[in-house]
């Protein structure tokens, strides 16, 4: 005899894995555009080292005009997104699309990755731009070279005058596991404790972040930079909820993200870069 079974469905949606920003920790915010679509950035000069001379007019040397340079940073990315949840919808599925959940899953799952994608992009842009890409050959990753590079990069920034304190490097699982397989831990700056929690902290004196390869950009699996490189400009974050709009019974939610990063061509030495290929 045939058995009618019941189904049931449960009251809470099942949540996509996501990691949260890590793209973030790369950057500063050290100048706004309130007002303003465009901020222009003077570099100025340095005066020639001279011999200084016992007589005549200019002992000190011939003077100098003091130069300076321009940067032009002005916003791109002006990002949006919209959506409706009708309300017999809502209610008909145990009201899991509550418009507030909908909205922080909108900005877990694409906000934060598109903008982490692109910062890390625009860093890696700049990089190449400096040759800060050429510091060791591109090859694929392994056990045997995952730790050489990562100290050959990082001793080439310090030899740059690159900024000592605060680097951090960004990397891919697959970079992280063979920089374990290639034996760092018993050599890293924390040994022990790495090898009881499998975190990373810092290698060579440079905190670690593990990025997901789809934000990263292609062929690049390890970034050191610091955050006096890159400018994050978040001028507009806004996510509005709109109950029965005009032509919708339910919900329309919007949002809208005005971002952008720059990279101070001064301190692209503070930049190093791994590719694969």
């Amino acid at each position: 005899m045939a058995q009618n079974l019941a189904s049931k469905f449960a009251a809470k949606a099942s949540e996509r894995l996501v990691k949260g920003s890590v793209a973030k920790k790369l950057t500063n915010r050290d100048f706004d555009w309130v007002g303003a679509d465009t901020i222009y950035i003077y570099s100025i000069g340095t005066m020639t080292m001279n011999d200084y001379v016992r007589q005549g007019d200019n002992r000190y040397g011939e003077p100098e005009e003091i130069q300076k340079t321009k940067q032009t940073w002005t916003l791109d990315q002006d990002r949006a997104f919209t959506g409706t949840i009708d309300r017999l919808n809502h209610d008909q599925s145990m009201k899991v699309t509550s418009p507030a959940s909908v909205l922080a899953r909108q900005i877990r799952e694409e906000v934060v990755p598109e903008v982490d994608a692109y910062i890390l992009q625009t860093i890696v842009t700049a990089g190449e731009v400096a040759n800060r890409d050429d510091i060791v050959a591109d090859a694929a990753t392994n056990a045997n070279n995952a730790w050489t590079n990562f100290l050959d990069i990082n001793a080439n920034i310090s030899d740059n005058e690159g900024t000592e304190d605060g680097r951090v490097a960004v990397m891919t699982a697959s970079y992280y596991n063979f920089l374990k397989q290639g034996g760092f831990v018993l050599d890293s700056d924390s040994a022990y404790r790495d090898r009881k929690t499998g975190n990373l902290g810092t290698v060579d004196g440079v905190s670690v972040v593990i990025a997901p390869s789809s934000r990263m950009p292609v062929n690049t699996d390890l970034i050191i930079t610091h955050p006096n490189v890159t400018t994050f400009a978040d001028v507009l974050t806004d996510y509005i909820t709109h109950k029965n709009p005009k032509g919708v019974n339910g919900w329309l939610l919007e949002g809208r993200v005005a971002y952008d990063a720059f990279v101070d061509t001064n301190k692209t030495a503070n930049i190093g870069i791994h590719k694969t290929a």
